[in-house]
């Protein structure tokens, strides 16, 4: 049975409420929060009936009733008015993620501190996957008499550096001629494609100058293999601590689940291009249980996209903390865009 308007209505209140206090919804709250012309009596009996239907539940018999997980998702997915964020909310994130455009990777560390600090939640920003990208240039920088760094710069924005160490002395000329000599050959490659076959393939096509350079390849390819691992920024774990609905010990665990990548991979997996919402059970993981992830996409280039996420208590204000999500996500996608085009 499909609850009525009026029923929806006070399933919409008694969530919002919840959300606000954290505590039990009665039926005199609801008549004055309403405005509705019915009697405590009728809303008592409307709550029961959503109850019968799986939206509510009362956790003692003397206390008011507060939403069920199916609740919430009937909440977010029908009765839910997005909160648009304010013209300050808006620059103000803008301003924080501006300090960390100076390269990709900062800057989704910055998106994912920002967004622990303004809801509360505990953030991840996914860098774009590695198998898309390819490599851009690599260049080169003198550290020492005997050392350099190798940087290798990718099409989704990815800089990974690796120092070498060679057995003669490093001269200008010889860093000029790594340069050329690594973005003849490595220049358009795919990261994924830098495999032991290949190595093989290009100090054979060097000839005599591998011996030269066969600490400049290793380099090269262990700054590729990096480059090709997904990588995640996860910030305000401490946030995990502060929150009632975990039970003692459980923020531990959640911590520890989330440093495995391909778990992480896998709660992420299920992010579209705006906002997706998981609740509860539905992220089919015991240890979130009591949590929700919302997760969304940005993008800069087809092939240079991620997801922005925050994992919080199903207790959560969505309308607020969603406008946040997405509007932080386009605001990463246009500042990686930028990033990419003059980097």
């Amino acid at each position: 049975m499909e609850p009525t308007q009026r029923k929806l209505k006070i399933l919409e209140a008694v969530v919002e409420a919840f959300i606000r206090t954290g505590e039990p919804v009665g039926s005199k709250t609801l008549c004055e929060d309403l405005g509705f012309n019915v009697s405590s009596a009728t809303v008592r009996n409307d709550m029961a009936e959503l109850a019968s239907l799986g939206l509510l539940e009362q956790t003692h018999t003397s206390s008011g009733r507060i939403p069920t997980e199916l609740g919430y998702r009937i909440y977010v997915d029908k009765l839910m008015k997005r909160v648009p964020l304010t013209k300050y909310d808006r620059s103000r994130i803008d301003d924080m993620l501006y300090l960390s455009s100076d390269a990709p990777e900062h800057l989704l560390e910055g998106a994912a501190s920002l967004l622990s600090k303004i809801t509360g939640c505990v953030a991840v920003a996914t860098s774009p996957p590695g198998e898309t990208a390819v490599i851009k240039r690599i260049r080169f920088i003198q550290t020492g008499r005997f050392t350099a760094m190798a940087i290798l710069i990718t099409s989704t924005g990815s800089v990974k550096t690796k120092i070498f160490r060679c057995d003669f002395v490093i001269t200008p000329e010889l860093i000029e001629m790594f340069e050329e000599t690594m973005n003849e050959r490595f220049s358009g490659i795919p990261v994924t494609g830098v495999t032991p076959a290949f190595m093989q393939s290009s100090a054979a096509a060097l000839g005599e100058m591998s011996i030269l350079m066969s600490n400049v390849l290793l380099a090269v390819h262990d700054s590729a293999k990096e480059a090709s691992a997904a990588n995640a920024a996860i910030k305000g774990q401490s946030n995990f601590f502060t929150m009632p609905e975990l039970a003692s010990g459980d923020g531990k665990k959640v911590m520890e689940l989330l440093s495995h990548s391909g778990e992480l991979e896998k709660l992420l997996s299920a992010a579209g291009t705006r906002a997706s919402i998981l609740i509860g059970s539905e992220i089919n993981n015991p240890a979130l249980s009591s949590l929700s992830v919302i997760a969304s996409h940005y993008t800069s280039t087809p092939e240079c996209s991620g997801v922005l996420a925050l994992i919080g208590p199903v207790r959560m204000n969505y309308p607020k903390i969603i406008s946040a999500l997405e509007y932080t996500a386009d605001s990463v996608g246009n500042m990686l865009s930028e990033l990419l085009e003059y980097g």
